[in-house]
């Protein structure tokens, strides 16, 4: 993102103003600020810094430079970037543990149990920052919320090994090489790669499939959109593919 340039997201239209990004605010927006000053005093310098709000109420930030892509491209497809993906993800966790929720914190997303940290709630390529070919920081902390570890590093999984069926535009790989990678990924956070994973990736899916559809019938134009498009089938076509490969890959996470 260039000075003064705007980028819209999934959702939101952030804008950039030299070394700061101003996003519009929610309700969680303080809650987020709170975990982000959080993260940052235990030394995880890989999340922006909330500077407070603009005069229209948007949220401002500092900007990390890197390189954020929707999907990843075939120069990122490597081990570096996939550890260093996991090892950042790890820290983030890490950070979370001490962090102290109160009655009044607000989430965009529920809680779940056992609420070991806080999740991200959205790591994927698009909200990964990027530098000389290794993952340097996250983004967009909108969907954080209270949850398993477990919750994080399967999505993160299912967007970065990934584990995802070839009618998707962001999939790459056979399910060996995709188990593979997961398994990598798993082995640099410090988890295992196993049946536990794979369910935790569908029930993640079908979790923010239900989601969108909530958001949508709330009349969110954007996930409105999302579902006019054919995010939910894709999603659903995913499930079917961990399904259909389940043996496969997990045979490739003992091989891994």
């Amino acid at each position: 993102m260039t000075e003064g340039s705007e980028l819209r997201g999934g959702v939101n239209v952030v804008r950039r103003h030299g070394d700061v990004v101003h996003r519009p605010a929610s309700a969680a927006t303080p809650t987020i600020h709170r975990l982000l000053r959080h993260v940052r005093a235990q030394g995880f310098a890989g999340a922006p810094e909330p500077l407070g709000f603009d005069a229209d109420g948007n949220e401002v930030l500092t900007f990390l430079h890197g390189q954020v892509h929707e999907a990843l491209p075939p120069e990122l497809r490597t081990p570096a970037l996939l550890d260093s993906v996991a090892v950042l993800l790890r820290r983030y966790h890490d950070a979370t543990a001490t962090f102290q929720t109160t009655p009044d914190d607000r989430w965009w997303l529920p809680a779940r149990s056992p609420a070991e940290v806080i999740c991200h709630g959205d790591a994927a390529p698009y909200n990964c920052v990027v530098r000389d070919g290794r993952a340097v920081g996250f983004i967009d902390f909108d969907a954080a919320h209270p949850g398993p570890r477990i919750w994080d590093v399967a999505y993160a999984v299912y967007r970065f090994a990934p584990l995802q069926a070839p009618s998707n535009p962001d999939s790459f790989g056979s399910p060996q090489e995709q188990g593979h990678r997961a398994a990598r990924f798993c082995r640099a956070y410090g988890v295992s790669a196993d049946a536990v994973l794979l369910d935790a990736v569908t029930d993640r899916l079908r979790a923010l499939m239900d989601f969108m559809r909530d958001q949508a019938e709330q009349g969110s134009e954007a996930f409105r959109s999302h579902v006019e498009d054919g995010h939910l089938d894709l999603y659903q076509t995913d499930i079917r593919y961990i399904a259909a490969n389940r043996e496969a890959l997990l045979t490739a996470f003992g091989e891994g």
